[in-house]
């Protein structure tokens, strides 16, 4: 990464000079990155070297008898290996044999290969600038000045144009001849001074063709293919892939450096192609893959950076040929290396070549083809149907070495076509594209190991995620067609890439631990774009009232499909979607209480039990999942959305009729009431899904149900009178307060058949039995409350009937009876607790009489409460005085 930061820098401080000056400033922060490793490394190879000196002298000593002390000649000796290191950097390059590496040279070597974050960069500086870094230094610095003497001179017209050139010429040709002399004796040093030489030699004729009309344009194309030509020479006499790529990095460079603005692109390509024809030439005969990333790099980049300032629409027909050319070119190369040797794919360049060839080149075409009808749509069916049809020959020539290669064509094939089909649709570009490309490099960057892939291929798809998205925000009429057009395809290709990208992610072993939350998060990427374009296409294609059905099916037939895969793929992750059958509920749910239908409303009779059932299809396959949580959430967020289902299902269908509103009100809640009921019946139930989530359902399960139940006992207290139209109201024997009635039960029955495992969480189960009694309580007044309305006719508002007198009167005689009742059934079964109840509510009766009733002492109603009360607690006094002898075991 320090070796990124010195190129960053370098470009930075060169951008002061326009976009040559940050190219250079680049190169040279490559340049001072690379020097400085190359010292550390001198100085490691120093110390070795001394030490292996030291070792050997020891030897001697010990043959000839003397003493295993350090010899004195050692320091003199090392002191001259290290003048030899300090004036010659450029050392021989024939590596020490394997038996004398020393073992801690070769761990240190293996762990800094392991732990490099860039590798790909490690690559090509080695590439372009290993050896003996001074002279790739000093090479390089004097490319530039000549370059820059070249303008200088013609700016200030210092001399004739041809003697200028002449002379930058000879040197050129001096620095090669020389390169050439030193070939035997100093290798890296000669292939230094003959790729130098042959750069200088394409900047002069390039600026000997352009710049001053010296030489017209055949012969200096004849003579750039002659340096083409001399440079490919050079480099297979000698076998020297680093020749090969300086020159033709020279090649590429020079008329970029050269440059004055003037010239067409049509020249500036045609140079180009007959520099990749060499390339082209060279892939064949010696199958260097540093020289195919070099060319692939120049290429591309420098047309990339062409038509981001030059190109207009008229450009078209003298730029589209050179793209297919330099495309094919370099599908040529991938397949002229594959042709000789296995592509392992685990090195960075038969990636690039093979995978971004088309990334870069489809997005070119997608810039040149920008405003013409269905143009991009036929490129992306044209490129498709390239690699199909070059994977089909390569697979009938039946070579092993071809094999992955043929599969990765098929893939790009397959992957283009489908493209064409939204792109056929509207026309438009999408990126879509970008993010198969992107699961494609994070393909090739998991199978090299290689992490800077990798995360390309990620913040590939995060783009165009990104780009995606912004587009379907400002172009949002794209869903002409149902499930058919650009916008549902492309968000659908978007999870397929994420899909693919976290599947790869989940089956790596050799990467570290934290490659797991990766595949994780591209899961659940994959998934967001998956449900959300679903649910756009669904809001655009069907009809409102029936939204909810559809989105419920959408969310249950991915979740329960997901789940049926996970083994078949060796997928544990994809398990994780078990919840989604239950999620598509809860938001089919809200939406159809907004709507205010029933869930069985438009569709929704047959979404919800085929929802239902692969939620219990879901939860059954993924039974076993580690991720024991989120099922035994799952199971239990089943019992609650059943419970809500069947309550609006229930309560809108009759809240739809002619009934009081006892009626409608006890409809909403009766359905949970039977569910609770029912988890407590088969709380003992040996089958699936209890016997192996009995926690689940009835803690989990039951626990939110019956809180929301007794909430909803007291909330309704304000709102609901009981009426029971058609039918006459009878106190407690009305549809509200039975009702009411069986929910208190139900919860009581519940809270007895659950107890253990609530006890597990909550505690003592007597604190949520003292909390139900006290709700039974309020009940209980509720029901006597309602019962006064419909007795007296008294308006149904709280506060003008608790201020009547036979409402207090009521409650008096009310709450002493039932006093009365605690204390007598406290008696009988030894139950102190409930004695002190009974007495406390019968005190409470006492305070209220002389608190409140006696302000209205004189009224019949308050004297008829003070008389009941005082019989009662005569009553009391009888049978149970004294609160009774708790037993030791008493768990009531």
């Amino acid at each position: 990464m320090a070796n990124l930061l010195w190129i960053a820098a370098g470009a930075i401080a060169g951008l002061l000079g326009g976009p040559a000056g940050a190219l250079a400033g680049a190169v040279l922060g490559g340049l001072v990155a690379s020097l400085r490793r190359e010292q550390a490394q001198s100085r490691m190879r120093q110390d070795e070297r001394i030490a292996a000196l030291e070792r050997e002298l020891a030897a001697l000593s010990a043959q000839l008898g003397a003493r295993p002390a350090p010899p004195p000649a050692a320091p003199a000796v090392a002191a001259a290996a290290t003048r030899e290191l300090d004036l010659d950097l450029d050392l021989p390059a024939v590596a020490p044999a394997p038996a004398a590496a020393p073992a801690a040279t070769r761990d240190t070597a293996t762990a800094a290969e392991r732990f490099d974050l860039d590798p790909l960069y490690a690559r090509c500086r080695d590439w372009l600038l290993g050896g003996n870094t001074l002279v790739r230094v000093g090479i390089l610095v004097l490319f530039f000045g000549l370059t820059f003497l070249a303008r200088y001179a013609v700016e200030h017209a210092l001399l004739p144009p041809a003697l200028r050139l002449a002379g930058i010429a000879a040197a050129g040709s001096a620095l090669a001849a020389i390169g050439w002399r030193l070939r035997e004796q100093r290798r890296g040093y000669a292939l230094t001074l003959q790729g130098g030489g042959v750069a200088v030699l394409y900047l002069t004729v390039f600026a000997a063709f352009r710049l001053y009309g010296l030489l017209p344009p055949g012969a200096a194309f004849g003579l750039m293919l002659v340096m083409v030509a001399v440079a490919a020479w050079f480099a297979v006499r000698q076998d020297a892939a680093p020749l090969a790529v300086i020159g033709t990095a020279g090649g590429f460079a020079a008329p970029i450096l050269a440059s004055t603005g003037g010239g067409t692109h049509v020249e500036l390509f045609t140079y180009y192609a007959l520099l990749n024809t060499g390339v082209l030439a060279l892939a064949w005969w010696r199958a260097w893959r540093s020289l195919n990333l070099t060319g692939f790099l120049f290429t591309f980049a420098i047309g990339l950076a062409w038509g981001a300032g030059d190109y207009h629409p008229w450009h078209f027909a003298t730029t589209e040929p050179f793209l297919i050319l330099f495309c094919l070119m370099y599908v040529a190369a991938a397949v002229a290396y594959a042709w000789k040797h296995a592509p392992s794919l685990r090195d960075p360049v038969d990636g690039t070549l093979v995978f971004g060839v088309p990334v870069v080149g489809f997005g070119l075409q997608a810039a040149l083809v920008h405003g013409m009808p269905n143009a991009l749509a036929w490129s992306a069916a044209a490129v498709g149907i390239f690699y199909l049809l070059l994977a089909a020959v390569l697979h009938r020539l039946r070579r092993p070495p071809l094999a992955l290669l043929v599969k990765s064509f098929t893939a790009l094939g397959i992957a283009f076509l489908t493209l064409a089909i939204p792109l056929a649709f509207d026309g438009r570009w999408s990126a879509a594209a970008w993010a198969l490309e992107g699961a494609a490099l994070w393909w090739v960057g998991l199978q090299q190991q290689r992490r800077l892939a990798a995360a390309s291929g990620l913040l590939l798809q995060a783009g165009a995620g990104l780009l995606f998205a912004a587009d379907l925000a400002q172009h949002p009429g794209l869903r002409g067609f149902a499930v058919l057009n650009s916008a549902f395809l492309g968000t659908t290709m978007i999870a397929g890439a994420g899909f693919v990208s976290a599947w790869l992610a989940d089956r790596q072993t050799g990467w570290p631990a934290w490659l797991r939350p990766i595949g994780r998060a591209l899961l659940a990427w994959a998934w967001l774009w998956w449900l959300v374009g679903g649910w756009a296409e669904i809001d655009t294609q069907v009809l409102t009232g029936t939204r909810p059905a559809a989105h419920l099916l959408l969310f249950a037939v991915s979740g329960a499909l997901a789940v049926a895969l996970a083994p078949r793929l060796g997928w544990a992750d994809l398990q994780f979607a078990v919840a989604l059958p239950a999620a598509g509920m809860l938001l089919a749910l809200a939406q159809a209480t907004d709507y205010g239908v029933p869930p069985s409303g438009h569709g929704g009779w047959l979404a919800w039990p085929l929802a239902l059932a692969l939620h219990g299809l879901a939860l059954r396959r993924a039974d076993a999942h580690p991720a024991r949580a989120l099922l035994s959430w799952t199971h239990a967020a089943g019992v609650w959305l059943i419970a809500l289902a069947l309550s609006q299902e229930v309560g809108r269908q009759v809240a739809a009729l002619d009934l009081g509103n006892g009626w409608k009100t006890a409809a909403f809640a009766a359905p949970a009431v039977l569910v609770l009921a029912a988890l407590a019946w088969r709380a003992d139930c040996a089958r699936w899904p209890l016997s192996g989530w009995r926690g689940a359902y009835l803690c989990r399960g039951g626990m939110p149900l019956a809180a929301g139940l007794a909430l909803w006992s007291l909330a309704i207290l304000p709102l609901a009178d009981g009426n029971a139209w058609p039918l006459a109201y009878l106190p407690v024997l009305n549809p509200l307060d039975l009702c009411v009635a069986a929910l208190l039960g139900s919860i009581a029955w519940w809270l007895r058949r659950a107890r253990a495992g609530l006890e597990a969480v909550t505690g003592p189960i007597r604190t949520l039995q003292a909390g139900l009694a006290v709700i039974t309580f309020i009940g209980a007044n509720a029901a006597l409350l309602r019962g006064v309305h419909h007795a007296t006719g008294l308006p149904w508002d709280l506060a003008r009937l608790l201020a009547a007198d036979t409402t207090q009167t009521a409650l008096s005689l009310f709450w002493a009876a039932l006093g009365l009742g605690l204390m007598l059934l406290a008696n009988r079964r030894a139950s102190r607790p409930m004695w002190l109840a009974g007495a406390g509510l019968m005190a409470a009766v006492v305070a209220k009489l002389f608190l409140v009733d006696m302000a209205a002492s004189g009224t019949l109603t308050r004297i008829v409460s003070f008389i009941g009360a005082g019989l009662l607690l005569l009553v009391v006094g009888y049978f149970s005085p004294l609160p009774p002898r708790q037993p030791v075991n008493d768990e009531d």
